[in-house]
């Protein structure tokens, strides 16, 4: 039994449904305040994603592992996992929520977002989001802000 049936008891599978694989690029916006002042900056970094979703009824469930190399950040880089819900809709949209945590330099933390994937093709998505977190390390404050474009390869 697919893991879709055992929610829906159906053999409906969204084009979000399964493992996937990506890459991503995006602008970085932090800051730092406290003992470490640096004003709010823009830097632009690849990263990359694996995961995976299924079917739970009318709505998508699933988990995201990723990695982001924003080294000009005030948290340089992080790597995480999140859970994510969406809702596909006509087949080819997904807006989706996420939340997790990410556990990199200086610490772990909170890591919140929502965004949007369009299935292009059969096993291609493209996804835009935005995705936060802060960190209160060493008497310092810092404020992350991610904006990324990214391409999903669905194993389908």
């Amino acid at each position: 039994m697919q893991a879709n049936q055992l929610f829906t008891g159906s053999h409906f599978s969204s084009p979000f449904s399964g493992l996937y694989v990506g890459a991503k690029a995006g602008a970085n916006v932090s800051d730092a305040t406290g003992r470490l002042r640096q004003p709010s900056h823009t830097s632009f970094f690849p990263g990359v994603t694996v995961g995976f979703g299924f079917d739970a009824g009318p709505i998508m469930l699933g988990g995201e592992a990723f990695a982001d190399f924003h080294h000009g950040s005030t948290t340089r880089k992080d790597a995480g996992f999140d859970g994510k819900l969406g809702v596909p809709i006509d087949g080819r949209y997904m807006p989706y929520l996420r939340i997790g945590a990410t556990s990199q330099w200086p610490d772990s933390r909170l890591h919140y977002g929502f965004g949007v994937e369009y299935k292009a093709l059969r096993s291609f998505g493209v996804a835009a989001e935005w995705t936060a977190d802060k960190s209160n390390a060493n008497g310092i404050r810092r404020h992350n802000n991610s904006f990324t474009l990214g391409v999903h390869y669905y194993f389908q």
